[in-house]
């Protein structure tokens, strides 16, 4: 029920997030205009700065640059950071199912209007380490019922390939190829399947700042647990236990939950 839940806002925060930083010169490109443009401030009403620029001999950028374009809500998807594809926006009917949304948590305010026809990337699904295939498959048969509807969680969950005329609010990770169904940007939540596929997860380079929930089957083989458990021993160098999150919400019977949270500075 977040306002700025879509790929289109959260690009641009992106951008804006790289423009205020000052360890890093952080260049642009546009899909029309030439050249490099490098990210310079923000401004009072919330514009990003971009100005073209030509590399020094040292490979730094030179302060001359001939052209400045503000970069705002309304144009940021024109534009992609230099090495990386361009944001892909996807398009499509908006969701069918939004009675299984509205009443997935009881209690919970309902989605936004907007937000159901809108695409999203800021939530990612690692599936099993099978492939895509055997995750589509397996999630294909966790059937509901809503209001004499049915609808099966590969359905509820909008990833793009599997249901390719709708808009998708979560990309799929690849955890077999290693591998985003999509061009996104930052990567908030990633909810993993799997033993195999949390390691493979935890370790991605697109996941360094992304909170992972990983989903583990208790009674998998001891040599597959004990590689979680020393997965976790190593984190603990950076990472300390959560016990605040784990107060208001008790987990149900037999399921364990453990949280960690990055050592604070």
């Amino acid at each position: 029920n977040l306002a700025e839940a879509n790929d289109s806002l959260s690009h641009f925060e992106r951008i804006q997030g790289l423009a205020v930083r000052q360890d890093v010169e952080t260049c642009l490109r546009h899909h029309t205009f030439k050249g490099h443009f490098r990210l310079g401030g923000k401004d009072e009403q919330g514009f990003v700065w971009a100005r073209q620029e030509r590399r020094t001999s040292a490979g730094r950028f030179a302060r001359n640059g001939p052209v400045s374009v503000a970069i705002h809500t309304g144009n940021a998807n024109e534009w992609r950071l230099e090495g990386e594809a361009p944001a892909e926006m996807v398009r499509g009917s908006g969701l069918p199912h939004r009675r299984f949304y509205e009443e997935l948590i009881e209690g919970a305010a309902l989605p936004l209007e907007p937000n159901l026809a809108c695409s999203d990337s800021a939530i990612c699904f690692a599936g099993r380490s099978a492939g895509e295939s055997a995750s589509k498959s397996a999630l294909s048969t966790i059937r509901l019922e809503c209001h004499d509807q049915v609808a099966d969680l590969a359905e509820l969950l909008t990833v793009h390939r599997w249901s390719p005329d709708t808009v998708s609010r979560v990309t799929l990770f690849n955890s077999r190829t290693r591998q985003l169904d999509r061009s996104a940007g930052l990567t908030r939540l990633v909810v993993v399947d799997g033993d195999s596929a949390f390691l493979t997860a935890i370790d991605a380079h697109e996941f360094r700042q992304s909170d992972v929930v990983g989903v583990i089957h208790r009674t998998v083989e001891r040599d597959r647990l004990e590689s979680i458990g020393t997965k976790l021993a190593d984190l603990s160098q950076w990472y300390v236990p959560d016990e605040k999150t784990l107060d208001p919400i008790p987990p149900p019977r037999g399921i364990t939950v453990s949280v960690l949270q990055r050592r604070q500075a």
